[in-house]
């Protein structure tokens, strides 16, 4: 019988019903070459019997992922520091039961916070006699954690540890370009992004990629990789969304292929272009008009300026914020196919429209600020001239 070592990397509540009393707890392991994430609900009982539970889930999930590629020889787990991880996990659960308890009484109104997670390799005694594979995970897992948290940054500083001991892990490209991507750097997401996808050509794997091409504004490469999939999948959705995506950036057609597939599934579609449409214009156009957020919400005819704010800080509307200067910007051609895509897709049920005339006479268009300087400046001139001739 083979052995095979099972790691127990962390724990960290993410939700609890009182209706029910029980709540989830998200977990990851790892043995000295693999690495696994999953969740389990328990219910209230005394710590030492929800932490037996929790070893028990983890243990019969690790058998079945931690195969061997001789099907016939058969494999036992064995949990590293056993007694040591019971521990932890029965403190750890005691004070999830004393906070849960807390909560209960007073409704919600109080905050869990002390009790929240459990990193089982925290500290530098258990940490340093590990094998550098499982360093690697647990440095990996820590990153992992903090972006499904969305912290994108913080995730960065952990992954970048496991980076540097195995930087050719198919899991460290996946979440590096994970991270980078969430920050909107696809150029530094697009290095991990071709490594990954050399391990794991599906689908999914190759619209990142395909996207990322898109935001670094290499069309090329990008149609490259969907015709990939079309030797691959040729029903998929997402290339078809992709493509659109990519029509948009180039300026060309791409409603029509919006419509091919909100004709296939509209349900779809139209969680997707919530999701991961992106407006912003690839292609560099000095003639692009923009606004601040009282003339783009005129524009729209929207009340007031915080009701536009509101949407594009709640990532519902295209916009550019500068953080340091505390300035947001919009762009008229985008918000123009904001209003065409929401009203011609339904994305949330209301229906939008335009209102030049409410900033500007119908006959004249919007002028951007250095053409009324120029214009302003020849006018002074002019007025200098006329003055000195008279």
């Amino acid at each position: 019988m083979e052995a095979i070592n099972l790691y127990i990397l962390s724990a960290y509540l993410k939700k609890w019903s009182y209706n029910e009393n029980k709540f989830t707890v998200n977990y990851s392991y790892c043995s000295d070459s693999e690495y696994g994430r999953g969740y389990i609900p328990l219910k209230i009982a005394s710590p030492r019997n929800m932490a037996n539970d929790f070893m028990n889930h983890i243990f019969t999930e690790a058998r079945g992922k931690f195969r061997l590629e001789d099907d016939s020889i058969s494999v036992r787990v064995v949990l590293v520091n056993e007694s040591e991880v019971l521990q932890k996990l029965s403190e750890f659960f005691t004070k999830i039961n004393r906070e849960y308890n807390n909560n209960k009484r007073s409704s919600g109104k109080s905050r869990m916070i002390s009790a929240r997670s459990l990193d089982l390799y925290y500290n530098e005694y258990e940490y340093d006699p590990l094998n550098d594979t499982v360093k690697f995970f647990v440095h990996l897992n820590r990153g992992v954690n903090k972006i499904y948290g969305e912290f994108w940054s913080n995730a960065l500083e952990d992954l970048k540890f496991a980076l540097a001991l195995k930087p050719e892990h198919p899991l460290i490209n996946k979440y590096m370009a994970t991270a980078y991507s969430k920050l909107k750097k696809h150029d530094q997401a697009l290095k991990y992004l071709e490594k990954f996808t050399e391990y794991e050509s599906n689908v999914d794997n190759l619209c990142s990629l395909s996207n990322a091409y898109i935001q670094v504004n290499n069309f090329k490469m990008a149609e490259s990789v969907l015709n990939r999939i079309d030797d691959i999948d040729p029903d998929s959705l997402s290339p078809k969304f992709a493509k659109a995506l990519l029509a948009y950036k180039q300026g060309k057609g791409y409603k029509s292929k919006l419509d091919k597939i909100y004709k296939i599934n509209p349900g779809w579609l139209r969680e997707k272009l919530i999701k991961d449409w992106d407006y912003k214009r690839s292609i560099k156009d000095r003639n692009l008009i923009k606004w601040n957020a009282g003339l783009a919400a005129k524009y729209l005819n929207f009340d007031k300026p915080y009701d536009i704010t509101k949407k594009a800080f709640n990532n519902e509307i295209p916009c550019y914020f500068n953080s340091e200067k505390g300035i947001i910007r919009f762009v008229k051609e985008e918000l123009d196919e904001w209003v065409e895509i929401m009203n011609r897709y339904n994305l949330d049920g209301k229906k939008y429209s335009i209102h030049v005339d409410k900033q500007y006479p119908a006959d004249k268009k919007p002028v951007k600020s250095k053409e009324k300087k120029t214009a302003l400046k020849k006018k002074t001139e002019k007025t200098k001239t006329a003055t000195a001739i008279g």
